[in-house]
Formats: C-alpha cells, sequence, structure tokens
C-alpha cells in the first residue's frame, strides 16, 4: 500500500523526463517554501533575541555612565562642603560678616569654578550663606530671574534643603528660573546644606545644576542606531530626558505605552504604540525610581529578513524551471561518480583533507579518483612536514627568548644601577640604564625573527657593556665586523647567547683576566661571524656532545628549556644552531673549536641576505679595555 502511494500506476509508466519532474519538484518546491517559512520565524525571533540583548546591555552602560554623572555631583556637593568650610572660617575666623566682603566673594566664586572644572558634568553651582548673599559660577546665575534673598530662603526647595541635617537631597528634573543658567533649560538639582565643621553652625545652602543634555548626550554615544531611541521617565511617566526636547516634561503620549512602562520595571514588549509596531524594552534605574525606556521599529529589525524571503521564494521559481530543463539532460548522464567527486572536493575545500574517495571503476573516472587520493595524501604529508617545522622553529624561538630575557639578568643590572648611582657614578647610572633598555628593546623587535645584523650587534653591545660594569675585573672584549655584512639578515639573540656562554662557562670561571673577541665578514658566498674567548675551554667529550640533539622525543625546546640548569652551555648553542638550520638550512649553523686551558671559537655560518628594510653599513669596531 505505501508502495503504491509512493510510486503510484501512473508513474510507472511515465518516461524518466516525467518520473524526475514528477519528484524533483516536490523535492524543490516543497523544502524551499519550508526553508522560507522556517528561516522567517527563526531568523526573525533571533534578531528580536539579539536586539534585546543588545540594548540591555547599552542601557546598562547608559545608566551605569547615568550613575556616574549624578556620583559624580554628589562628590562634587561633599568636596564643596569642605572646601567652603576651610574659605569661610578662615576668611571669617568661625562667623560670617553682614557686609559681603570681595575677597570672601571671590574665594567662594573660585572654589565653585574650580568644582566645576574638576567635576565637569555640574553644569552650574551657586551658594547661598545664611544673610542671603548668593556665589555662583556664573553672573547669570547670581542675578537673572532670582527673586530677592528673603523670597529665595522661603522657596519649597530651598526650606527643603535647610531642614536637612547636611546630607545631599536631589530635586527633580524640572525647568526653574533662578539658580540656573537659563530658565528654558531642564536640570536636575541636587542640594546640601553646608554647616561648620566643627561647630554645626549653618554656614549656607550649595546647589548643583546637572542639565538634562548630559543625560541625553549619552544615548547617541552608546551603540544606539538611527532607527532606535531612549528616553527616561520617572514614576508617573513622565519623560525627564529624551533626544527629542519636545518631550521633556511631558507625559508619555502614547496611554498604552504608558501604561505598560508604569506596569513594568525590567522587560521587553512587542506591540503597536504611537501608530507603528515597536519593541520596547525598559530597564530601571533604582537611584530615582527612573525607567530607562528604548523603542526600536519591528519593521527596521526585520527588514534584511524580508529580503531573505523574497530572495528564497525567487531561488525556488527559478529552481523549479531548473529542473524542468534538467530533466530531459539526468537520464542521459551517468551522474553519481561526478557527484561523489565534487561532495569529496567540497569536504577537501572545507578543510577535510583525511577523506578518501572510493575507486570502484578503472575507467576515466576513477584514475580521477585515484589520481584525487595520491594528491590528498601528499598533501597531507607536506603539510605535516611544513607543521613540525614551522612548530619546531617558532618552539626554539620563544624558548630562547624566554631564557634571555632573564629575570635575574634584569634584577642584576637594576642592582648594578642602584649600586652605581649610591656612589655617585651618574655617567655609569645613564650608560647602563640606556644600555638595558636598548637591550631589551632589540631582544623584542616588535615579534620579528630575522633583524639586520647591526641590530644585532647594537643589541650585543648593549648586553656588553652591562656585563662589562659587572665583570670589570673578569674580562675585556673587542667587536670587528666589516661594513659589507652589517645588512645581512641574521636570526635576532644569534650571537647574544654564545657571548654569554663564553662570559660564564669560558672566562668567569678561569681565574684571571680574560679577553672576548666578536668578529664578521664574507667567507666565499657566506656570511661567517666568530666569538671567541681565550677562557678554560672545552673537554673533547663534551665538545662532540654540545650541539647533538637530544634522541628523546619529548625533549622539545620548551622541555629543554625547563631544565637549562642540567645542561650547562649546552642549550644556548644548540638552540642557536637549530633555529638557524631551520630557518636558512642543514648547510648553515655553528662550528665549535676548542681547546682546554686555550680558549673556545665559535663559528657562526650564515648566508649572505640582504635585509628588506637596510641597504649597506658601515665598518664596526668596538673595543672596551676599561
Amino acid at each position: 500500500m505505501l508502495t503504491n502511494w509512493l510510486y503510484p500506476h501512473w508513474l510507472r509508466n511515465q518516461v524518466i523526463r516525467n518520473k524526475i519532474i514528477a519528484i524533483y519538484i516536490p523535492l524543490i518546491i516543497v523544502p524551499l517554501l519550508v526553508l522560507g517559512f522556517a528561516s522567517n520565524t527563526i531568523y526573525t525571533n533571533a534578531i528580536v533575541d539579539k536586539t534585546i540583548s543588545n540594548v540591555s546591555d547599552n542601557s546598562s552602560l547608559i545608566i551605569t555612565r547615568m550613575n556616574g554623572i549624578l556620583t559624580n555631583a554628589e562628590s562634587c556637593a561633599n568636596i564643596l562642603t569642605i572646601n567652603l568650610n576651610r574659605v569661610i572660617q578662615d576668611h571669617n575666623k568661625g562667623e560670617i560678616s553682614r557686609e559681603r566682603s570681595l575677597l570672601l566673594s571671590t574665594l567662594i566664586t573660585n572654589q565653585l569654578s574650580f568644582a566645576l572644572l574638576v567635576f565637569p558634568d555640574v553644569e552650574s553651582a551657586a551658594f547661598i550663606d545664611t544673610y542671603g548673599t548668593i556665589y555662583g559660577t556664573s553672573a547669570a546665575i547670581e542675578n537673572a530671574g532670582a527673586p530677592q534673598p528673603e523670597t529665595l530662603l522661603q522657596t519649597p526647595m530651598m526650606k527643603r534643603i535647610r531642614e536637612t541635617t547636611g546630607q545631599n537631597i536631589w530635586f527633580p528634573m524640572d525647568k526653574r528660573s533662578y539658580l540656573t543658567l537659563g530658565a528654558d533649560e531642564p536640570v536636575l538639582t541636587v542640594g546640601k546644606k553646608i554647616n561648620n565643621i566643627y561647630t554645626g553652625q549653618e554656614l549656607g545652602l550649595l546647589v548643583l545644576n546637572v542639565k538634562e543634555q548630559s543625560l541625553s548626550a549619552i544615548y547617541n554615544n552608546i551603540g544606539n542606531d538611527q532607527s532606535g531611541s531612549y528616553m527616561l521617565t520617572d514614576q508617573a511617566g513622565t519623560i525627564v530626558s529624551s533626544t527629542h526636547k519636545e518631550q521633556l516634561l511631558k507625559p508619555v503620549e502614547d496611554k498604552a505605552l504608558r501604561q505598560w512602562i508604569n506596569q513594568t520595571n525590567s522587560g521587553s514588549t512587542i506591540d503597536r504604540f504611537l501608530g507603528e509596531k515597536l519593541l520596547v524594552i525598559s530597564s530601571e534605574m533604582p537611584k530615582f525610581g527612573w525607567k530607562l525606556i528604548s523603542m526600536e521599529p519591528f519593521n527596521a529589525l526585520t527588514a534584511d529578513n524580508r529580503k531573505i524571503t523574497a530572495l528564497i521564494m525567487t531561488i525556488g521559481f527559478f529552481c523549479f524551471l531548473f529542473a524542468l530543463m534538467g530533466a530531459g539532460i539526468l537520464n542521459r548522464l551517468i551522474a553519481r561518480p561526478i557527484v561523489l567527486l565534487t561532495k569529496y572536493m567540497k569536504l577537501v575545500k572545507e578543510g577535510n583533507l583525511t577523506i578518501q574517495l572510493p575507486v570502484k571503476s578503472n575507467d576515466e573516472l576513477g584514475l580521477l579518483a585515484s589520481g584525487f587520493n595520491t594528491m590528498l595524501t601528499r598533501i597531507n604529508l607536506l603539510l605535516d612536514n611544513v607543521r613540525f617545522e614551522q612548530k619546531k622553529k617558532r618552539e626554539y624561538e620563544l624558548a630562547l627568548i624566554q631564557s634571555q630575557i632573564k629575570p635575574h639578568f634584569l634584577y642584576n643590572t637594576l642592582d648594578v644601577i642602584y649600586t652605581l648611582s649610591e656612589i655617585g657614578r651618574v655617567k655609569d647610572v645613564q650608560r647602563t640604564t640606556k644600555s638595558l633598555a636598548d637591550y631589551y628593546r632589540i631582544v623584542l623587535s616588535q615579534g620579528k625573527e630575522a633583524i639586520p645584523l647591526q641590530d644585532e650587534l647594537q643589541g650585543l653591545r648593549d648586553y656588553l657593556a652591562i656585563q662589562r660594569i659587572r665583570y670589570a675585573d673578569v674580562f675585556d672584549y673587542q667587536i670587528d665586523v666589516q661594513p659589507e655584512v652589517l645588512s645581512c639578515t641574521v636570526l635576532k639573540l644569534t650571537l647574544q647567547p654564545l657571548v654569554e656562554n663564553a662570559i660564564y662557562h669560558g672566562l668567569k670561571t678561569k681565574g684571571t683576566f680574560g679577553h672576548l673577541i666578536v668578529t664578521g665578514g664574507i667567507e666565499g658566498q657566506d656570511l661567517l661571524l666568530t666569538v671567541k674567548d681565550d677562557g678554560v675551554g672545552i673537554p673533547p667529550e663534551r665538545l662532540e656532545t654540545l650541539l647533538r640533539p637530544s634522541v628523546d622525543s619529548t625533549n622539545t625546546p620548551a622541555a629543554v628549556l625547563s631544565a637549562a640548569g642540567n645542561t650547562g652551555s649546552s642549550f644556548g648553542m644548540r638552540s642557536v644552531d637549530s633555529r638557524i638550520k631551520l630557518y636558512f638550512g642543514e648547510g648553515y649553523g655553528l662550528t665549535l673549536i676548542s681547546e682546554p686551558g686555550v680558549g673556545t671559537e665559535i663559528q657562526v655560518r650564515l648566508p649572505m641576505e640582504q635585509h628588506e628594510e637596510t641597504g649597506g653599513g658601515r665598518h664596526v669596531e668596538f673595543t672596551d679595555r676599561r
């Protein structure tokens, strides 16, 4: 029964083309319709959820910024309490004269103005002493629209401030004709009664104004797109802050929206408000009982979704046409091997290189599949080799850098600087500090591995300058490098580990004064650098194993570094030799020549490659025999 339904009798007698059409049309049209509906629903929900998340995060940032502004205003009031106490007490010795002192007025005004410089979120400030004298940050505050002092002190705002014991008290966003810069700009006001901090005697009343624009300016600075908008409402549904000035200090226009705002502390809804479908998100600002409302047009959020749905429907129409056209072609083709090959190629394109295409024939497609498998095998082998060499090179690079930027070297150098400064050797302090800074600048080299030889030598001179101060009675050194090789490319930290090895394992243990010579020149087609010392030398049995790689597969550069204390001088030279071979090839690296009791010479052979950023140079010869 099921077979007859899936493969009816009338379809069995049709030509292959008609069978393909009958099967392909539902297979193409139905999934596209389902895809269009499902993608529309899923994408819409995803957009809404993402928008709610983003807007909620932005709202949290906005509220944090607003709380910061309000906290700054309170901090300003607290600081002014202390400063005004000091000014008034110093001037009047605890008593406020009825005569207005020009000096006192100037001092108080300066304190108010300085507080506004420290707290720029506060627009204006005014101080009214107990005699009704007004001191403001602007003449507009002292005079424009201000009532007589007796009347001013009887206003509800001033009475309420005077009734407090000195704590900060906030007044709602409002327009006021006195103690502000203008009667047309809404301001949020914090008031504070200032008492003598020693006697408790009232000194006056402080009023600080935060303009609404300071709050509304935050909306445009924190992730708000052009289609959405923010507004701040109080518990009664009155707008206290908005990017649209005409809405300020008015109730929310839409009654349904106002009702939803009054009933919701934090949440979101999608409904028709203000004549269009909106996504509305509410976030609570508990300090004042305010609510931050974000409104996003729903049509703007889903505009791309509608484009995708239209695109899917268009694709469905064209797929229907192609199904009709391809029906007559597919019955003449053997498509499965090609489709299978295409599928495997797609997997390779996505990064899957471990697959193997099944070979089921010896024809052209079979040869193609066999060649495909061989190609993947060789690619995997090459990639493994490249990954291994790159990993090994980077591990040696990082291990060497870590071994050179040693904390004890830095600490010892800082101790030297401290000692030099104590004994008054200012010039040596300056030179040592400059050498230390230049040395670490070369070591880091902005992450570059290959640098010009002259930069490597500069870092070496900085290092030797520091070691020379520490071990002035142990050795002196000489650097003699020909000018034609200064622009050659070398790996960073090629010479310094070899010099350090010569100092610590050759010269320092010698017991007598030694000499260290670094030279560089051309030998045949190669660059040859040498580090030579007349130290204790290296025993022959030790010399043969210094550059020999470890047979332990786990002895990676990182492991070598962790065991550096047990490997003696071998790690520095071995890592330099390995890095050179990995970077330039097996034909380059280190050669060791040593005789116990006579000294050691380390030869570094590198290709004559010119560095991209450097051309030419000058002869470098530096000798320190102090």
